[in-house]
């Protein structure tokens, strides 16, 4: 055979052979799977619980998936279709996480909540009773009985519940504040002022009295009669 003819009829075949070994590749490597999510655990504060309580969050684990719990307390759930949980009211200490179905499953450790100051406790060292006020202030009718509202302030150091006691007019309040220091308002307290029995006669005042241990306050409060009454 003339081996230019030879090479002629040759020559589609190798092309061939070239333009399918792309396809061929593809099949022989496929695609790398997606990464697996990363699973992470934490034990956090509950919120807007008193005394505190303790969550444990697990996120990032296959939808379905088992996960063993172990620390304080041993337990097993299921992720949600998110892949997360949460156990609610656990006991505060070091956790570890394991995605069951398989040995070389790693153990997540769970971190803590970092860990917040001490603060002293409430100390009080001085009360205030800081004002009254009636409504109107001012040209109120004084033959009838009228309610006054009185103010107050506490004082100290520390961070903590607060009894302290307010006092007038046959009446006691003995209400618990949060404090901070350096001073936190007292909730209000309102008594009655008795009636004056003719316009001529002095005008009505009420006293009360702010104590929280051995701090005291007391304020006198005379009320602004109309003309009349």
């Amino acid at each position: 055979m003339n081996r230019h003819v030879r090479y002629a009829l040759l020559a589609p075949l190798a092309a061939s052979a070239v333009a399918l070994t792309p396809a061929m590749a593809a099949h022989a490597s496929p695609a790398a799977p997606a990464a697996a999510p990363q699973a992470t655990c934490k034990l956090v504060v509950a919120p807007g619980t008193n005394p505190v309580e303790f969550d444990l969050v697990l996120t990032g684990f296959k939808a379905g998936q088992q996960v063993k719990v172990r620390g304080p307390e041993n337990f097993t759930r299921t992720a949600n279709p998110q892949g997360s949980f949460t156990e609610e009211d656990v006991k505060k200490g070091s956790y570890t996480a394991r995605a069951t179905g398989g040995r070389n499953n790693p153990a997540v450790g769970c971190s803590k909540p970092t860990r917040t100051p001490a603060t002293a406790a409430a100390d009080i060292s001085d009360v205030d009773v800081t004002g009254a006020s009636t409504t109107p202030a001012v040209d109120i009718d004084c033959s009838v009985a009228q309610n006054v509202t009185f103010q107050g302030k506490l004082t100290g150091t520390g961070t903590g519940n607060v009894k302290y006691k307010w006092s007038g007019a046959g009446k006691t309040s003995t209400p618990t504040v949060k404090f901070t220091e350096p001073s936190t308002a007292t909730a209000s307290f309102t008594v009655r002022a008795a009636p004056r029995a003719a316009p001529a006669n002095p005008a009505p005042s009420v006293s009360v009295s702010l104590s929280s241990g051995d701090a005291t306050d007391s304020l006198n409060f005379t009320l602004k009669c109309k003309a009349g009454t």
